[in-house]
C-alpha cells in the first residue's frame, strides 16, 4: 500500500537577519508532516493547580464501566462482521490521508502556558494561566457589562513595539479623532459633564480633567471614550511572513481607545432679561478645547467563536506550535479569523534523523471549541477583560468645537 502524503506546514523560526525577530519558515514535500488518524486528541485530563480532583469510583462504578467498554467492543466487532464485503477496486489504490497511530505522545491543555514561556512569550502564558487556573466564568458578550479585570499586566508602549501597532496609534491620534463622528461623541461626553454642574452649582470655572475618574476604568470607558483604532493579528505579526509575536498570543485583535482627558471651556457669559416676567437668565456659549487625552488597550480574553466553525489557534505541543499553510494565507489577507480549511488531525514533524512519534515532533490542532470544552470539565477557565494603564498625553492640536448655549432656570429681577 502506498504510504500517505506529508502536508506542508510552516514554523517560527529565527531570522538571518539581526535584529528582525522571527519568521516563518516553510517545510514542504518531503519535509512535511505526517498527518495521523488516531482517537488520541489533546488531554483535558490535568487538574488546574488547587483544582479538587473528582471522587474516584466505586468498586461499583468500576465494575460498570469495565462492562460499558467490553459491550462496545462486542457491539463494534460484531458491525465489522456484519459490514458487506467490499468489491475490489480496479486499479491502483488511492493513498490514505494519515497513517495509523493509536498512541501518540500525550499533550495536554495545561501544557500551553508552558509553551508559551519556551517560545518567549511571558505575557501569552502569564493570561492563559490566568485564564486556567481562575474560576469559571463566560464573558456576556456585552462590552459595558461587570466582567474580572486584569489592568496590570499590559502596557500601551509595550504594544506600540510590535507589528504595524505603532502606525495605527500614530493615525489614531493624528487623524482619526478629529473626524465629525468623533467630535460628535466628544460632545455628548463634554455636555453631559457640564450641564449639570452649570445648571445646579455655582463654579468659577466649568474647565474639568477627568482624573479623577480613573478609579473606575469600566465606567471611565463608558463616560469618556470617543473613538478607537482596531488592531487586527495581522498588525501585531512582524515581517513579511507575518510571523505572530506575543502581542499576536496574549491580545490577538484589540483595541486602542482614546478618551477625553484634559477639557477647557471658554465662551460668552451673560443675562437674557424678560421684561414682562421680571426675571434675569444667566446664560453661557461654551467654546470646548480637549487639550489632553487619556489612551489605553482593551480587550477581552475569551474564547467565544464569532462564527459557525470554531477559531484554529494552532497546531501545539509542549514546546511550541506550527501552522497550515492557509493561517498564513488568512494573515496575509487581512483576515483576523483563522480556520483549517477542514484539516484537524494531529502532525507529526519527525524532525530527527531517527524515529517517529518523537514528544517534540508531533503537535495537535488547538480550537477555541477546546479552551471551552476544558472549562466545562474542570468547571474553571475565567473570561476576563484586559485594560492597560491609561497615558495622558497632550495632543498636539487641541479638538476644539462649539455648545449650544447652556441657561441657568431664571431668577427674579
Amino acid at each position: 500500500m502506498e504510504k500517505p502524503r506529508k502536508v506542508p506546514y510552516y514554523q517560527m523560526e529565527s531570522s538571518a537577519i539581526p535584529f528582525t525577530g522571527q519568521k516563518w519558515k516553510g517545510h514542504m514535500g518531503s519535509e512535511g508532516c505526517m498527518p495521523l488518524n488516531t482517537q488520541k486528541t489533546v488531554s483535558m485530563d490535568r487538574l488546574a493547580p488547587g483544582e479538587p480532583a473528582p471522587p474516584k469510583p466505586t468498586p461499583e462504578q468500576r465494575k460498570a464501566q469495565q462492562a460499558e467498554e467490553t459491550r462496545r467492543k462486542l457491539l463494534a466487532q460484531q458491525a465489522k462482521k456484519q459490514q458487506p464485503p467490499k468489491d475490489k477496486p480496479q486499479g491502483k489504490p488511492p493513498a490514505p490521508d494519515a497513517e495509523e497511530c493509536e498512541n501518540p505522545p500525550v499533550f495536554d491543555m495545561l501544557d500551553i502556558p508552558d509553551a508559551m514561556e519556551k517560545m518567549k512569550w511571558p505575557v501569552s502564558a502569564k493570561f492563559a494561566r490566568k485564564w486556567f487556573y481562575g474560576p469559571k466564568h463566560i464573558f456576556d458578550g456585552d462590552a459595558k457589562s461587570v466582567q474580572p479585570i486584569d489592568d496590570t499586566t499590559v502596557t500601551l508602549d509595550w504594544a506600540l513595539k510590535f507589528g504595524s501597532v505603532k502606525k495605527k496609534f500614530n493615525a489614531l491620534l493624528a487623524e482619526d479623532i478629529y473626524s465629525d463622528d468623533c467630535i460628535k461623541v466628544a460632545k455628548e461626553n463634554v455636555l453631559k459633564r457640564i450641564h449639570g454642574i452649570f445648571v445646579n452649582q455655582n463654579p468659577a470655572s466649568l474647565s474639568f480633567d477627568t482624573t479623577p475618574f480613573l478609579g473606575d476604568i469600566r465606567q471611565f470607558h463608558i463616560d469618556w471614550q470617543f473613538q478607537h483604532a482596531k488592531i487586527r493579528n495581522y498588525n501585531t505579526a512582524e515581517g513579511a511572513t507575518f510571523a505572530p509575536t506575543d502581542l499576536t498570543g496574549s491580545l490577538a485583535k484589540f483595541s486602542i481607545y482614546v478618551a477625553i482627558g484634559n477639557v477647557v471651556v471658554s465662551g460668552d457669559k451673560y443675562f437674557k432679561y424678560d421684561s414682562k416676567a421680571g426675571t434675569k437668565t444667566y446664560c453661557r456659549d461654551p467654546e470646548i478645547e480637549i487639550t489632553h487625552v487619556y489612551v489605553y488597550i482593551k480587550d477581552n480574553y475569551s474564547f467565544k467563536d464569532e462564527k459557525g466553525e470554531s477559531q484554529y489557534l494552532g497546531h501545539w505541543n509542549k514546546h511550541g506550535f506550527i501552522a497550515i499553510p492557509s493561517v498564513i494565507g488568512h494573515l496575509a489577507m487581512d483576515k483576523d479569523y483563522l480556520v483549517t480549511d477542514g484539516f484537524d488531525k494531529p502532525v507529526d514533524t519527525r524532525r530527527g534523523v531517527f524515529g517517529k512519534l518523537r514528544e517534540q515532533d508531533v503537535y495537535f490542532p488547538i480550537y477555541n471549541k477546546n479552551y471551552r470544552e476544558w472549562r466545562d470539565k474542570h468547571n474553571r477557565g475565567g473570561d476576563f477583560m484586559i485594560y492597560s494603564k491609561p497615558k495622558y498625553m497632550k495632543l498636539k492640536k487641541p479638538i476644539k468645537f462649539s455648545l449650544e448655549t447652556l441657561c441657568r432656570p431664571p431668577e427674579k429681577l
